[in-house]
């Protein structure tokens, strides 16, 4: 990315709160220079680098555009990291230390100590592991210097005994939070466990992460450790199917972080994540109930984060608002809902992760089937699958499979066809990470895509009707039948029926079982 285009993406990510800040705050010569170079880009959407240059040239007449862009860039960093350190006590230890150093150079021996020992302590309370290793290295460092002024042998011995415990911690809590990263890596790129090979995977990481937790040192009721173990074993559930175990420790796992709101991310990305499993597990037991209350956990959430933690919490809030409407059928309240967010989320996209705006857009398209609007349906979901950061992971299949759905409604035999040859040979290729539902799709869209009787459709759904059972009694079904019910669709072919009756005439418990 160019230092231009970096420029404009960092002034167009700044909240209100920090636009004030940098607007009143102008020290230095060139502030007169950069502040016209600041208001051009904040106030318009022009992104092209010509027509910039151009416009601040007229404007600032005699002054280099390239140095202007890369002071402003740097003040403006050196606005944020100032006010961050008010808000993230990473930031306020950090620049503590880089005081104790100053205070050393200075021979001012006991302000250095005083104010290491605080750093210390803050670090310890807060268990941020890697600054109080940093602090404690340096207070030893300088007590070696000084020829260990005021200390006995047995209190440096004890110094160095907490620093080789510190890093043994340190070590045995990254082992934990690596497992937890190749679970999630797993989940992500291979979709959740569909085979006994592929749990089997994942069981093996549980019974490693079970061994470190039950080794590490120190305090039983760590944060840190805590948050990891839980959340590995609220994540695991989840990848296996089994939802209301997974619920119950995503509830503990909420607990933890309402009972310790000073161990939060800044942004909260950790808390951000069990919200977002809380939802995700009372979405897959069918208890909408209580997804109001966590709803609004994510609302009182955003705060003065980035405006794309923002938009992506917004995203989540969207979307569990929508879950109780599409999964009963109701697409003329989730087209509502679609407009009423459509300023504040929908074209603000470009901020989403890949994978988020991936499936609001995919929920979108569903939404338009639902309503049988097939050509709104396909931009959306052509635009996905134009979108090559997704290209290779598991939620591109169903994106495809739902591709396949609007060949078949406007009468593309021929594509449905090309394209269902194209996802056999992918399904062939892992086919023990795919889904029996998968396999039923392209059967139904290649064998029955004919016109036929209604006596012939009732013969016919009788006998998938067997196959759809057998599919939502299996958990690893489930999984997928959770994104959308492919089968309520297979079932509104094959009787004539309108989608969303054949979803309302369901119970809940059918599709997604307890």
């Amino acid at each position: 990315m160019k230092k231009l285009d970096s420029l404009v993406y960092l002034i167009h990510s700044l909240s209100k709160s920090e636009k004030k800040h940098f607007a009143v705050s102008k020290p230095g010569e060139q502030a007169q220079d950069y502040m016209i170079l600041y208001r051009m880009i904040a106030k318009s959407v022009i992104t092209d680098e010509d027509a910039i240059r151009n416009d601040y040239r007229q404007a600032a007449r005699g002054t280099s555009f390239d140095i202007s862009v890369h002071y402003l860039y740097d003040k403006i960093l050196d606005t944020l990291v100032a006010l961050r350190k008010k808000k993230d006590i990473y930031y306020d230890l950090f620049r503590r230390l880089s005081k104790v150093r100053v205070l050393y150079e200075r021979s001012m021996f006991r302000e250095c100590f005083g104010m290491l020992e605080e750093v210390i302590a803050r670090a310890q309370k807060n268990e941020i592991y890697e600054i109080l290793l940093i602090a404690a290295k340096l207070e030893l460092e300088y007590l070696l210097r000084l020829n260990f002024p005021n200390i006995s042998e047995k209190e440096l011995y004890h110094k160095h005994y907490e620093q080789v415990n510190m890093i043994k911690n340190i070590r045995k809590i990254t082992e934990q939070a690596s497992l937890y990263g190749l679970l999630r890596h797993r989940l992500t790129h291979k979709g959740n466990v569909r085979s006994a090979r592929q749990k089997k995977e994942l069981d093996d990481l549980m019974v490693s992460e079970l061994s470190i937790s039950a080794s590490l040192p120190g305090k039983e009721d760590s944060f840190e450790r805590t948050k990891n173990h839980k959340l590995f074993q609220a994540t695991y559930l989840m990848g296996i199917g089994d939802f209301s175990a997974a619920l119950r420790s995503f509830r503990e796992l909420a607990q933890l972080f309402e009972n310790n709101p000073h161990f939060w991310a800044n942004p909260p990305i950790y808390y951000l994540s069990v919200l977002e499993g809380i939802l995700s597990s009372l979405r897959s037991v069918g208890d909408y109930g209580e997804m109001s209350f966590f709803i609004k956990k994510l609302e009182n959430m955003a705060g003065n984060y980035s405006l794309e933690f923002k938009i992506n919490v917004l995203c989540l809030i969207f979307q569990y608002k929508l879950f109780p409407l599409f999964d009963q059928g109701d697409y003329e309240g989730c087209k509502r809902l679609i407009d009423a967010y459509k300023d504040s989320l929908f074209d603000n996209a470009s901020w989403l992760s890949p994978i988020r705006k991936s499936e609001m857009q995919l929920y979108a398209a569903l939404v338009h089937i639902g309503l049988r609007k097939y050509a709104e349906a396909k931009k959306l979901i052509n635009s996905i699958i134009f979108d090559h950061d997704i290209e290779y992971l598991p939620i591109m299949r169903t994106i495809r499979l739902v591709r396949l759905i609007i060949y078949y409604e406007t009468g593309n035999f021929d594509l449905v066809r090309h394209e269902s040859h194209s996802i056999r040979r992918n399904l062939s290729l892992k086919k023990e990470f795919s889904f029996k539902t998968e396999h039923l799709m392209l059967f139904f869209l290649n064998k029955y895509n004919l016109p036929i009787l209604q006596s012939e459709r009732i013969k016919m759904h009788n006998k998938l009707l067997q196959k759809i059972n057998d599919l939502h009694e299996d958990k690893y079904e489930r999984q997928l039948l959770n994104i959308f019910d492919f089968t309520a669709w297979i079932e509104s072919k094959a009787l004539k029926r309108s989608l969303s009756d054949v979803i309302q005439s369901r119970p809940r418990s059918s599709t997604f079982g307890n």
